[in-house]
């Protein structure tokens, strides 16, 4: 039997368990993380649950701890379901939460076994959760085999596979796990996928506000810049409108779509980019079909865009209510939210950079933004840096930002190439924040942690020593 057939056949007794909730009256605690991911995932889990006619509620959390742990155990729910986090935790989660629990989850486990816990994790089963499938993955897939009426929730379980970057095949295509999910989108009639230039808004924006929309990668000079891209525009020969009427990505020729992609291409190379990072530009679009065009739901990456956007400004309920189906008062609300956001994130990119503040150390790079960039996006931050290929050295990056309950928020990002080496960085932030009193995990290429404040100094020197014992080749 294939990893992937015992994956799936592993949601077996959570189903069971479910059903018999259900059917018992019990209340059930649904508690999802706040990012794309974790949104989509707790909409999935919000339909299933309602479609069967259960008892639940459900939240969506920055981050789980001793304090949420404690605040779930008062309920005293009959059944608790964590998505897209909980597999880091489950020695707590287990001593506090004395009633049945599911685990769908993704991000690096703890050796820890319960006879509470019903763990669904693909790298139990030899899947790479980082690129082969997400929570929101792990979710449809248990919510398929809760009942096949699920099917049309495949769509929200691509979005957080896209929205967590997992789009790693040729052409920036899904792989692994999530090509099961793509397929039963392509088979229901909910999915086209097609090349080309990946924009935000393919669809739907004015060319200049699609590229001024774009930070994956970050255009500099142009990303967050809506004036300087209608003058890059016009100096290139493209017309931004076509009578009175906004042009589109979708509306340009062929050749003004190769004209755009090698003057863009240029102008990075031109601002210190790596030519590598060009290409970042290229890849499959995902269309969700029933969505209307007019909307950033009938793209899959605008669609995950959208929720992060909702999580980490702190508005979980809004992104939950488009993933319930609510395409009026939510989605006006979120598009607003996500300008906010994008805005937040142009900000504290050029405080990072008009102020120097990467610094290089022997084997990582640092960014300490304290109290000036929010901790809800100092991941995205370090990502946009180390993708942008301005910083030269084959290095991790690592940054810190204060929270809002005295302790340090830690975001890393590697690369495949250090992955490739043997860098785990998900292992290394766990080791080192529970070395300090605090808490940490997630995928190899991306992971985070929470320590004290006063700890800061002490977490940064720890990885940078530990971090050339994880290399291999």
């Amino acid at each position: 039997m294939s990893r992937v057939d015992n994956f799936l056949n592993s949601f077996k007794p959570a189903v069971e368990l479910f059903i018999k909730h259900v059917e018992d009256g019990g209340k059930i605690r649904i508690v999802t993380h706040n990012d794309s991911d974790g949104l989509s995932s707790g909409g999935i889990l919000c339909v299933a649950a309602a479609r069967k006619g259960a008892k639940f509620r459900a939240s969506s959390e920055k981050k789980l701890d001793d304090k949420l742990i404690h605040s779930l155990a008062e309920e005293k729910p009959d059944l608790t379901i964590f998505s897209d986090l909980g597999s880091g935790y489950l020695d707590l989660i287990s001593k506090h939460i004395k009633g049945d629990v599911i685990v769908m989850d993704h991000h690096l486990p703890q050796d820890y076994e319960a006879e509470n816990i019903i763990h669904l994790n693909p790298m139990l089963h030899g899947i790479d959760g980082a690129r082969d499938i997400a929570a929101s993955g792990i979710c449809y897939l248990f919510a398929k085999e809760l009942d096949e009426k699920n099917l049309d929730l495949s769509v929200l379980g691509l979005i957080g596979a896209l929205g967590d970057q997992q789009d790693k095949g040729e052409k920036k295509t899904l792989i692994g796990v999530n090509s099961v999910i793509e397929k039963d989108a392509e088979d229901q009639g909910f999915l086209d996928k097609h090349v080309g230039l990946i924009f935000y808004g393919y669809e739907t924006r004015p060319i200049a506000k699609a590229i001024a929309y774009t930070t994956l990668p970050f255009i500099p000079g142009l990303s967050g810049d809506e004036g300087s891209c209608v003058a890059f525009l016009r100096q290139i020969g493209i017309s931004i409108t076509n009578g009175e009427k906004l042009r589109a990505l979708a509306d340009l020729s062929d050749d003004e779509k190769r004209t755009l992609f090698s003057s863009l291409s240029n102008h990075m190379v031109s601002q210190g980019c790596d030519a590598g990072v060009i290409h970042q530009l290229l890849g499959t679009i995902y269309t969700f079909r029933l969505e209307e065009p007019s909307t950033p739901l009938r793209s899959g990456r605008e669609y995950a865009s959208l929720l992060n956007a909702c999580g980490r400004m702190g508005r979980q309920g809004v992104g939950l209510s488009i993933c319930l189906g609510d395409r009026d008062e939510a989605m006006e609300e979120a598009q607003e939210i996500l300008n906010i956001y994008r805005r937040k994130i142009g900000s504290a990119l050029d405080w990072v950079q008009v102020n120097e503040k990467v610094e290089e150390l022997e084997n990582i790079y640092v960014i300490r933004a304290e109290d000036q960039i929010d901790d809800t996006v100092i991941g995205v931050v370090s990502g946009i840096l180390l993708g942008q290929g301005i910083l030269k050295e084959a290095k991790p990056i690592i940054a810190t930002a204060y929270s809002d309950d005295d302790q340090i928020k830690v975001s890393t990002r590697s690369t495949e190439e250090l992955v490739q080496r043997g860098l785990h960085m998900g292992v290394v932030m766990q080791k080192v924040a529970e070395e300090l009193e605090g808490g940490g995990g997630g995928h190899d290429i991306a992971a985070g942690a929470y320590v004290p404040i006063d700890k800061e100094d002490e977490f940064i020197a720890r990885v940078n020593s530990i971090v050339p014992e994880q290399y291999t080749k």
